[in-house]
């Protein structure tokens, strides 16, 4: 069965489940349940270097994606799945910030970068983890092609993530021109350079990716 067509049957149950008052959660087109009793697990999270961020804050805006950990069907506009890396990247935009869910196949770290051509230097590069129920997300900027550092000042306005089945879900909202050299101005309608990455065990942010992929996305 092809993954669209998964994706649309997902959507299908994923009403009949609101309906019920259950909650599914999408994993790289299939469905798990957050956990036994159907809440959602690991959500709480912190974000490193910046104390301004609501991790689990409902986004203003009707119809904007919630950085609250669990995707679910249709929750964004747009979607893929990077067979290189094994990771699914959702993502949909405003006139001012871009919504961002990512699911690794690993329980380390995942990452994803956006910049305005391809390569490391200069890209804007969000890192997360989940570990021990709470969510780490970190602005970082590439320096080299191996070196990124954490920006001084970090972008993040909402995070959440959590950590099921050896899947690592990360959500976070960045805005599209925060003001910030360490940062790359994204525009609407604009294709973006992305790389996603992920560790398949290590949370740590300075242990190599076990794999990386560049790809291109565009912005609504």
């Amino acid at each position: 069965m092809k993954k669209t067509t998964i994706i649309a049957v997902m959507s299908a149950i994923a009403v009949m489940a609101a309906a019920a008052g259950g909650a599914l959660a999408l994993r790289n087109g299939s469905t798990d349940s957050a956990d036994a009793s159907g809440e959602p697990a690991d959500v709480t999270g912190t974000a490193s270097g910046t104390a301004a961020v609501a991790p689990l804050a409902q986004q203003a805006g009707a119809g904007n994606p919630a950085s609250e950990g669990l995707i679910y069907a249709n929750e964004y506009r747009n979607s893929l799945y990077n067979p290189t890396t094994g990771m699914s990247l959702f993502w949909q935009n405003d006139a001012a910030n871009l919504y961002v869910g990512v699911v690794s196949p690993g329980t380390g770290w995942a990452g994803v970068g956006f910049s305005n051509r391809s390569g490391k230097p200069g890209t804007n590069i969000i890192l997360g983890a989940v570990s021990n129920g709470t969510v780490t997300i970190e602005d970082h900027y590439g320096v080299t092609k191996e070196l990124h550092l954490p920006d001084k000042t970090s972008s993040l306005l909402a995070i959440g993530g959590s950590e099921t089945n050896g899947e690592t879900t990360l959500e976070f909202v960045i805005p599209l021109a925060s003001g910030d050299s360490q940062d790359v101005t994204l525009v609407p309608g604009q294709t973006v350079a992305v790389i996603l990455a992920y560790q398949a065990t290590q949370d740590s942010f300075t242990a190599l990716h076990t794999t990386y992929s560049q790809l291109q996305i565009t912005l609504d």
